[in-house]
């Protein structure tokens, strides 16, 4: 019997993560506004009601692909922090990382994204511990010699997040450039704004091998 139902929640989990690869593929390429539960379901040769089982409504659904993708992203910086030389290696291997995602997604799900006050909520928890992370990874390179310990690093984040704000918030900017033409110019002009002369010389040899 206890053979039985550990199968049985195996099964279900499997199904879970199915439902959760293939919606954040469709959202991810359709935006989310353009995707339905009914879409979810059809793809993945699945009655709704056993999707509803699974989850409420969408936002539900949405909220565990942001979890999913968040921590892919977490356990994909321990690995790289860990085996890194320095923070600008660290810095560029997430860049890359974050490009290749872009690649794949609609940019209007950004704008969608915030009808969803769930999602948004985790979302901006996350952001808080990136700040964070992000200072941290600041302090290191300056201890390290390859960013500036002139720099008031709370005003070179904000204007940086403005950058990208900017850009998800304004249709006509989004019509105009991709997310990887946005991300690749803020990274290449904030990044060397902030790296010393050595750091310089590294980041250009990092963004040669791209």
């Amino acid at each position: 019997m206890a053979t039985v139902e550990i199968s049985d929640k195996y099964l279900h989990e499997e199904q879970r993560n199915r439902v959760i690869a293939m919606a954040g593929k469709m959202f991810a390429e359709q935006g989310i506004r353009k995707v339905r539960m009914d879409d979810v379901a059809a793809a993945l040769s699945m009655s709704k009601r056993t999707l509803y089982e699974m989850f409420a409504d969408k936002e539900e659904l949405l909220l565990e692909c942001m979890k999913v993708n968040q921590e892919k992203k977490r356990e994909y910086a321990a690995q790289v922090s860990s085996t890194a030389n320095n923070v600008l290696e660290i810095v560029f291997r997430l860049y890359q990382y974050g490009m290749e995602e872009m690649k794949n997604v609609n940019s209007s799900m950004y704008h969608d994204i915030k009808k969803y006050p769930k999602v948004c909520e985790f979302l901006n928890q996350r952001k808080a511990q990136s700040a964070q992370n992000s200072r941290e990874f600041y302090e290191a390179g300056v201890r390290q010699g390859l960013l500036r310990e002139d720099v008031n690093f709370d005003i070179f984040q904000f204007l940086v997040d403005l950058s990208m704000n900017g850009f998800l918030n304004d249709e006509m900017l989004m019509n105009r450039w991709t997310l990887t033409e946005v991300l690749d110019t803020v990274v290449r002009v904030n990044m060397r704004g902030i790296c010393t002369e050595k750091g310089q010389r590294m980041l250009d040899d990092f963004l040669r091998e791209k």
